[in-house]
């Protein structure tokens, strides 16, 4: 009432009781300053907490992302909650995962997984204008998780290139889940991402946009080498709205490392190999 009354007084001393009340709830105990057992949050929470960020940090600087080449290896977009959602369902990250978002924008998939699943979460953004805005939202959704009484995993927002940053290429090797958002990368930057995951452990799910592998994949003695060969895909339809470069739907893409088939072909071509018979 106060604030539609425009009554400054009032609504300074409403402010003060919520404060108090919180500060209360807090120190008895009624707000719990840690997660469940699965380190989850509500899906509802999570977009609350991350639209107000958004509204802090992103919103009053939006036309500062509008900056780029377009149809370039350096396109902005995001990838919007609903799809967040099920992409963390069917890649099945959890609070034990570690997570990164090669070309990360301005963080919001970073945030959205580490606040819904409670897991290691990076980011790694080339552009500095994003990068800039991923770490402003980065320390104010720290603060206001500390707010709503919720323990911060470890995240971190990279800013560099991440073929280069010596960073990357550890985090790589622990990695769980990669996301790569790259809808506009032209084919030599998908490539050279190829040559990235040759070193990823077995298991590790890189979702992404446009896939790394067809799906018709055949392993050959000519392509058995190479990592489209090492990564078993499925894909998964998503309905309009949800990605921001536009309204359509589409298909995103799941590759997980699987070395058990090119591992089976090299045996099944051992086995075939004709043997020289003894004179």
């Amino acid at each position: 009432m106060a604030r539609n009354t425009r009554d400054g007084g009032r609504f300074v001393a409403a402010l003060d009781r919520y404060t108090k009340l919180v500060r209360e709830a807090r120190d008895n105990g009624r707000i719990v300053r840690r997660r469940g057992a699965s380190g989850e949050l509500p899906f509802e929470l999570v977009c609350h907490i991350t639209y107000q960020v958004y509204s802090r940090i992103v919103a009053p600087q939006v036309e500062s992302l509008q900056n780029y080449k377009a149809f370039s290896n350096f396109v902005y977009g995001e990838i919007n909650p609903p799809l967040m959602r099920e992409i963390i369902r069917e890649a099945r990250i959890t609070h034990d995962s570690v997570f990164v978002d090669l070309g990360c924008g301005i963080g919001n998939a970073v945030l959205h997984v580490a606040a819904q699943t409670g897991c290691e979460a990076y980011g790694v953004e080339i552009m500095q204008t994003p990068a800039r805005l991923a770490e402003l939202q980065l320390r104010e959704f720290q603060s206001r998780m500390r707010g709503y009484g919720f323990a911060n995993s470890t995240i971190r927002i990279l800013h560099g290139d991440f073929l280069e940053l010596e960073q990357v290429a550890q985090l790589l090797k622990r990695a769980d889940v990669l996301l790569v958002n790259n809808y506009a990368f032209d084919a030599q930057l998908n490539q050279r991402l190829l040559q990235l995951f040759l070193d990823l452990k077995e298991g590790t799910r890189i979702i992404s946009l446009r896939n790394f592998v067809p799906l018709d994949h055949k392993i050959t003695v000519r392509n058995a080498g190479s990592a489209e060969s090492i990564l078993r895909i499925t894909s998964h339809a998503y309905p309009s709205g949800s990605v921001s470069w536009t309204n359509s739907g589409g298909q995103y893409f799941i590759q997980t490392v699987d070395r058990t088939a090119v591992q089976q072909f090299w045996r099944d071509m051992e086995r075939a190999r004709p043997t020289n018979p003894v004179h």
